[in-house]
């Protein structure tokens, strides 16, 4: 029999379904991408890195997991994954203070971490005893953000990314390079007698022993879409990140079961069918036919045109984990110009920007991190009604500065770059149009070539031009541009949004 709802555990039943509205019109979100890897600060992949190179390793991996392994020997001693759960107290978290910060920064929608690659849960599973309710904090974190962006009005988001643990945690099946000593991997259930995890099994936490590229059986998958359904069930999120090309250990995942899983599609029907606003589920590679029964996630990877339905750009201000260390190898923090020329690029494509913001372990964010927060709020407030709600323009860019070839293990091409005057970004709503200069010109005339009657995009000559911050501008309007006069000095930072009336 068809559910209520209409939505079968297949891709053409998958399709009908439509992206919320609230996501196309709320453009930024904030993430918190926190756990007990921020223990160490020492920035992304640290659970696996910890316990250094290990043969099946991959070469990019080389550098990073050797400066982690030190570190954590520094400052840790011996000890795997699982040592750092007791370490992370969060003793300081507020998640409503925190709520209050992100809104006032301008930000639509909250997502929160809900399982890492590390394979620990932040909220009171009754499937996995490796918990936040349960060690470390010993509490429920995905239910405390979730009561805490609930009350303050913002669309609620989980991420999850345990489908990777099985090709993430097999290290700890290797052994020390220096010392042949096992990781702890080869515990079982009886060694943690007497211990702080006592009653706890290592086997539930770490995959078990594989060759490199094998496939999992059946009930990896099994067990993964278990979990993520009883968090959709219990927390009724708006949106689920899954950390994955294609459904988690389907055909096309980064970890493939065998045989191929059909839980995702299970998952989707039934969290389409019972999500009360909708549901949207994001995945990062998306053919155009599934753009609405999934959406598009770039994860710090940026696209050159605008996309026929809505999409998500995900970054972060430094490392996705908290990050004392500021060598190149790792990601460094943003200032509030790369963040708003971020935005400003995302949605003149259609998309939305979420953006994690490192938290300390205690649970609390630093001060350079509210000061970034505090400058795009500012600017939001001035230029917001060009960003929120808006769409499409004809175009979505004109300009000579590029988004430069992906790079990195990660395939990523964000940068701060130097753009110049003539690069602007377009939205619109109704009739107006909204350009956004994403450098000031010296000479302090906008030229907008776009806007010129020989461009033809223009439906009716504009009524007004107006600089939002400052008000309406001299201008005059051309074969090859609308031109504007602007004031000697710039109403905002960063970023200067001109409205077509």
């Amino acid at each position: 029999m068809r559910p209520l709802n209409g939505f079968l555990p297949d891709w053409e039943s998958l399709r009908r379904h439509r992206v919320p509205a609230w996501f196309g019109e709320a453009k930024f979100g904030i993430w918190s991408h926190w756990g007990p890897q921020s223990v160490a600060r020492s920035g992304d992949w640290y659970a696996r890195h910890l316990y250094g190179m290990q043969p099946w390793s991959e070469p990019w991996e080389r550098t990073r997991a050797g400066r982690q392994q030190a570190h954590h020997r520094a400052y840790f001693g011996q000890g795997g994954a699982k040592d750092l759960f007791p370490r992370w107290r969060a003793k300081r978290f507020d998640p409503g203070e925190l709520i209050d910060l992100y809104v006032s920064s301008g930000a639509r929608y909250f997502v929160a971490l809900a399982t890492h690659c590390d394979n620990f849960d932040l909220w009171d599973s009754s499937l996995h005893g490796w918990n936040a309710a349960r060690l470390g904090p010993e509490r429920d974190i995905v239910g405390a953000w979730e009561r805490a962006a609930r009350a303050a009005g913002l669309p609620f988001g989980l991420s999850f990314h345990n489908n990777w643990t099985w090709r993430w945690l097999d290290v700890a099946h290797g052994t020390d390079q220096d010392t042949g000593r096992p990781h702890d991997g080869v515990l079982t259930r009886s060694d943690g007698t007497g211990t702080w995890w006592e009653g706890l099994d290592p086997a539930e936490l770490y995959p078990p022993r594989h060759e490199p590229g094998a496939k999992p059986p059946p009930e990896v998958a099994d067990r993964f879409y278990a979990r993520v359904r009883e968090a959709l069930d219990r927390y009724r999120p708006d949106l689920v990140y899954l950390d994955d090309g294609r459904l988690p250990f389907g055909a096309g995942s980064v970890v493939e079961s065998e045989p191929i899983s059909t839980g995702g599609l299970d998952l989707l029907a039934h969290y389409y069918n019972t999500c009360p606003t909708g549901g949207l589920v994001t995945l990062k590679e998306v053919p155009d036919a599934d753009r609405t029964a999934v959406v598009l996630d770039c994860e710090r990877r940026q696209l050159d045109a605008a996309q026929a339905h809505p999409w998500q750009f995900d970054t972060s201000d430094g490392e996705w984990f908290d990050c004392s260390d500021d060598n190149p190898m790792f990601h460094q923090r943003k200032t509030s110009q790369q963040v708003l020329h971020t935005l400003i690029d995302v949605v003149s494509k259609n998309g939305c920007l979420l953006l994690n913001v490192p938290q300390r372990a205690d649970g609390t964010v630093d001060d350079r991190a509210r000061a970034l927060l505090g400058e795009v709020g500012e600017w939001l407030r001035v230029c917001g009604e060009g960003v929120y709600g808006t769409t499409p323009w004809l175009r979505a860019a004109e300009g000579t500065t590029g988004l430069g070839e992906t790079k990195g293990y990660e395939g990523y091409n964000e940068a701060d770059r130097a753009y110049q005057p003539g690069d602007v970004r377009f939205t619109c709503r109704g009739d107006t149009v909204y350009a956004t200069l994403l450098a000031w010109p010296e000479d302090r005339t906008a030229v907008i070539t776009s806007l010129g009657t020989g461009a033809g995009l223009l439906k009716r000559r504009p009524a007004r031009v107006e600089l939002l911050g400052h008000g309406p501008l001299t201008w005059r309007l051309d074969a090859d541009a609308l031109r504007a006069d602007l004031p000697p000095d710039p109403p905002t930072k960063a970023a200067y949004m001109i409205k077509i009336t």
